[in-house]
């Protein structure tokens, strides 16, 4: 009797331990409710975008004005009015200043005259002059010889690419190659009517009074 019984509990323990293991269970470390598998296609990632970096920095105003007015005597030219702005054309870490002129000696029904100045162990001088410049004058996404491409408008409402030789910029805007394409991957760094400009430009009459 007492080995019957024995027989059938063995039976009983053997049947389970069967089931336990044909169940399919797992455990629960194994599955995360979250976790993606194979059957649910590719996991959608957000493309990371880059904040763009800026290049312009300021400049050192008391040397740009010594060099602004040393230019100014050189080319026998009247006091005028400008806009500038410093920006690291050439990724050397150094502010290079552009300067547009805006006055009567400086421009022309095509446009004004924009120089732009590199700075030295004397101070800034100028390395390049370039005529029938209106702005805005911006730095363009393109470069040349390691220097940047600047964007500006000519006196014909044109958006012209100017690219840097070993000379410096072209001497003269019109006619170089339509950059409208560049526009918006551009950084604007000379606003028409900036700080500079707006003190001598005329101001609105008054209102007459009643």
């Amino acid at each position: 009797m007492p080995s019957r019984f024995s027989a059938t509990v063995t039976a009983i323990i053997s049947a389970a331990a069967l089931a336990a293991c044909g169940s399919g269970d797992k455990p629960a470390s194994a599955v995360s409710p979250g976790t993606p598998n194979a059957d649910s296609g590719p996991v959608a990632l957000s493309p990371h975008k880059a904040t763009p970096q800026t290049i312009a920095m300021p400049v050192n105003q008391e040397g740009l004005t010594k060099a602004i007015e040393r230019i100014r005597i050189t080319k026998k030219k009247g006091e005028s009015p400008f806009d500038q702005a410093g920006a690291d054309l050439n990724s050397n870490g150094r502010a290079k200043a552009l300067v547009l002129f805006t006055g009567p000696d400086w421009c022309s029904p095509q446009g004004c005259t924009l120089v732009v100045f590199e700075p030295g162990e004397t101070g800034y001088r100028p390395i390049s002059q370039t005529i029938g410049v209106r702005a805005p004058v911006a730095a363009g996404p393109g470069a040349n010889a390691g220097w940047r491409d600047l964007i500006v408008k000519t006196g014909a409402n044109k958006i012209v690419r100017l690219q840097f030789t070993g000379g410096g910029y072209p001497t003269n805007a019109a006619g170089q190659p339509d950059a409208s394409a560049d526009v918006a991957q551009s950084e604007v760094l000379i606003q028409p009517q900036s700080s500079q400009t707006a003190a001598v430009l005329p101001q609105p009459a008054a209102p007459a009074s009643q």
